[in-house]
């Protein structure tokens, strides 16, 4: 059920109440910026989407009340690579077979995003750092702005968001030992298990410049945004990708199994995040 934008205004405003205004312009009404550090080993899981699956991104979408597309990502540094590798090939074939390539290379991806993190907004809800999994898309609104969407959620601590107001915590978990990475996050939407081998049978990678781009906005599926702002800890970080892993994924009664990667990131990660980035646009 859409909230009306008019209450998540009142609501917006009061979450401010008692902030310092230096996070925030009152007057101007500016938004709250809050920094957030993810932690290292921060998981992506990401597959590549058949029609079938494309098709049920798709309706989810038409059901939201705003207008999203979704868009073809490239990942990684090394998908960029053989991108440009095709196109290069393209040139020298002739138009037909060019042209039957374009539509091919044109791959769309779930990712499933597992992390702990830590940020002074959460010190009002928890001592204890967040724990969230957030499965993601990428798409352009209805503005030609790119972004992520945040689909679903799940987290270990009530959380704020403008789709519910507020979303009680699930289950949810991600842990470290001597060298397996494993955890877990459960909700009505979400059922998923893994662990990977993060010590042996890797590769180091970095993100694309098209991933990074489409973390400027990240998306609810309302149509409001969080911009965020980001440095080298997310541009140069080494992502780790490992090929021994175990997954078993479920969304919206779907089993994902295409897998195009896991990896993790090697470093911490500093944000600051532009919270509801457009809600008095």
């Amino acid at each position: 059920m859409k909230i009306n934008n008019k209450i998540l205004k009142i609501f917006y405003n009061a979450l401010l109440t008692g902030l310092p205004p230096l996070t925030y312009n009152p007057y101007n009404k500016n938004p709250l910026h809050a920094p957030l550090t993810v932690k290292e080993y921060s998981t992506y899981i990401n597959y590549r989407l058949n029609n079938d699956q494309i098709d049920l991104i798709n309706k989810y979408l038409d059901k939201q009340p705003h207008n999203f597309t979704l868009e073809p990502a490239k990942l990684l540094t090394s998908d960029e690579r053989e991108s440009n590798e095709r196109e290069s090939n393209e040139r020298e074939s002739n138009e037909r077979e060019s042209n039957e390539r374009e539509s091919n290379e044109r791959e769309y991806f779930l990712s499933v995003n597992i992390y702990n993190c830590t940020s002074p907004v959460f010190d009002y809800i928890s001592d204890e750092p967040a724990t969230r999994c957030e499965i993601n898309t990428y798409v352009m609104d209805e503005n030609k702005l790119k972004g992520t969407l945040i689909m679903d959620y799940v987290s270990n601590i009530l959380s704020v968001d403008p789709d519910n107001i507020f979303k009680p915590s699930n289950e949810i978990s991600l842990n470290k030992d001597s060298k397996i990475i494993s955890g877990f996050a459960k909700n009505t939407n979400i059922n998923l298990n893994f662990n990977y081998d993060f010590a042996n049978n890797i590769q180091i990678e970095k993100l694309s410049s098209d991933l990074i781009e489409k973390s400027d906005c990240i998306f609810y599926n309302n149509g409001l945004y969080d911009k965020l702002y980001y440095d080298s800890s997310l541009i140069h970080n080494n992502i780790i990708k490992c090929l021994d892993n175990n997954v078993e994924f479920k969304f919206l009664d779907i089993n994902f199994t295409n897998i195009h990667s896991v990896f993790y990131f090697q470093n911490e990660i500093n944000f600051v995040g532009g919270m509801w980035f457009n809600l008095n646009n």
